[in-house]
C-alpha cells in the first residue's frame, strides 16, 4: 500500500518537476506603415513612376536568448516572418502582397537593428497583353521578394514609451520567367 502511495505521488510530480526544464519563447507582433518612392534602375519603368507608394508590415518576431549557441554567437538576433502590403502609387502597378521569412540583428546596445527578408509575393494586377500591356515590371502574378531595412529603436522611454525610425528597400521580381520582368525596387521610410 505504501508502496502504491509513492508510486501516485511520483507519477503526479514528475510533469511539474520536468516542467521546469521549459524554456522561454517570447515573441513580439508589430505593425509598421511606411511611404516610399519606386527607384528608376531602368529607364523601361519610368512610365510606372507616378505615384509614391504606401503600405504596412506585420511583423512576428520570436526572440532568441541563448538557448542554441549560434544565438548568443550572432549577439540574439530575432528571427520570424512578416507579411507585407503595398499600393504600388500607380494603377497599372496596383497592389502587392508578400509572405517572407526574415532576421533581425542588433548593433549599438540593441538601438539599431538590420533586418533581412525573403519570400514569395502577389501582383495584384500583373502583365497582360490585352488588359494590362503597361505594367512590363511584372510578367507574372506570382514573383520573388526580398526586403532590407534598417531601424533606430529607442523602447520606454517614458514609462513604455519609445519610437522608431526605419528605411528599407523591397524589391519585386520574377527572375524573368516570364517576360516582362523589369522589377521594381522601393525605398521607402517608417516612423513609429
Amino acid at each position: 500500500m505504501r508502496y502504491n502511495w509513492w508510486l501516485l505521488i511520483f507519477g503526479v510530480l514528475s510533469p511539474m518537476l520536468l516542467a521546469q526544464q521549459r524554456e522561454l519563447k517570447p515573441y513580439a507582433i508589430e505593425l509598421d506603415y511606411y511611404y516610399g518612392s519606386i527607384l528608376e534602375h531602368n529607364s523601361d519603368i519610368a512610365h510606372l513612376i507616378t505615384g509614391h507608394p504606401t503600405g504596412f508590415n506585420l511583423i512576428y518576431n520570436r526572440k532568441t536568448y541563448g538557448y542554441n549557441e549560434w544565438e548568443s554567437r550572432y549577439n540574439y538576433p530575432d528571427w520570424g516572418f512578416t507579411f507585407n502590403y503595398q499600393d504600388m502609387g500607380n494603377p497599372y502597378l496596383g497592389k502587392n502582397y508578400g509572405l517572407y521569412g526574415h532576421f533581425n540583428w542588433y548593433f549599438w546596445k540593441r538601438r539599431l537593428r538590420f533586418g533581412i527578408g525573403q519570400g514569395v509575393a502577389m501582383a495584384g494586377n500583373p502583365y497582360d497583353a490585352e488588359d494590362n500591356y503597361q505594367n512590363t515590371a511584372y510578367g507574372s502574378r506570382f514573383m520573388s521578394t526580398t526586403f532590407l531595412k534598417f531601424n533606430l529603436i529607442q523602447e520606454n522611454i517614458y514609462r513604455g514609451i519609445g519610437f522608431k525610425l526605419g528605411t528599407g528597400i523591397i524589391h519585386y521580381s520574377n527572375a524573368n520567367f516570364k517576360a516582362p520582368n523589369n522589377s521594381t525596387n522601393t525605398l521607402y521610410f517608417s516612423a513609429r
